[in-house]
């Protein structure tokens, strides 16, 4: 439950005395700090702006989601703050403005004891829990229209999920006579914006496998990419991967 406290709350006091925010010579992008959400004591495992660039979500270590204001800085949400044994909340994602669902201002998080959860974030209301008690979710993401969503973990399996229904549509493994899933954890998957049957997903593994989820196997995986967070993207046809090593960490 809320708090008077916990609505508006002024968050503007700097983590880092030090902070400085450097520009690449002769850009012509322009960066100023505005201001520092949050504090030492939580310590941050995601972030992700709303649809309207209204509020910020911040996912922490003790399972809190915290959701700040974009023009005050100040906090205006807290969620998730009766854990009896806190755990991290790995990743976030909002229901996308295109989604036809009646209940707007809804935020899907995902935690390492295994939960997804959906919440209305203005009134604080936890709409809906999915356990999965043997698995570390680590990731989650909607398609376009937010009438599905994907997640991954430590478990190795893609799960994609119906959101009117929450129930699993498919899990994706692969295997058998096809093409092989992942071999360690997942942590990132990402729906094809401009064709929703395809999701991408890569973790420990260094595999990235692309999934057309009307069927159980990937139909493509690139070997090279060791992904450890929310670090692949696509866009107009080019897939862009972060690495966790010292050398060609972009591709």
């Amino acid at each position: 439950m809320m708090t008077d406290q916990a609505k508006e709350e002024d968050n503007l006091v700097p983590v880092s005395e030090k902070f400085t925010l450097e520009c690449i010579k002769n850009s012509d992008v322009k960066i100023s700090h505005k201001y520092t959400l949050g504090s030492l004591e939580n310590q941050t495992f995601c972030v992700r702006f709303d649809p309207h660039d209204k509020y910020i979500a911040q996912g922490c270590n003790d399972g809190t989601v915290r959701i700040y204001n974009v023009f005050t800085g100040k906090q205006s949400y807290v969620l998730n703050t009766e854990m009896e044994q806190p755990m991290p909340t790995t990743q976030l994602r909002w229901r996308p403005a295109q989604s036809m669902a009646v209940t707007k201002n809804v935020i899907i998080s995902v935690n390492a004891n295994g939960a997804l959860q959906h919440w209305h974030t203005t009134s604080g209301k936890l709409l809906h829990t999915i356990y999965d008690e043997l698995n570390q979710l680590l990731t989650v993401d909607y398609n376009p229209d937010g009438t599905m969503f994907v997640t991954g973990g430590s478990d190795t399996v893609v799960r994609v999920y119906d959101e009117q229904t929450r129930q699993l549509k498919i899990a994706l493994e692969g295997g058998g006579s096809g093409e092989p899933g992942h071999s360690n954890r997942v942590f990132c998957v990402k729906f094809d914006q401009e064709d929703p049957n395809y999701v991408i997903s890569g973790g420990w593994d260094n595999n990235i496998k692309v999934w057309d989820i009307r069927q159980p196997n990937p139909v493509r995986s690139i070997y090279g990419p060791y992904v450890c967070g929310d670090s692949i993207d696509l866009h107009d046809g080019y897939l862009l991967t972060g690495a966790y090593k010292d050398h060609k960490q972009l591709q």
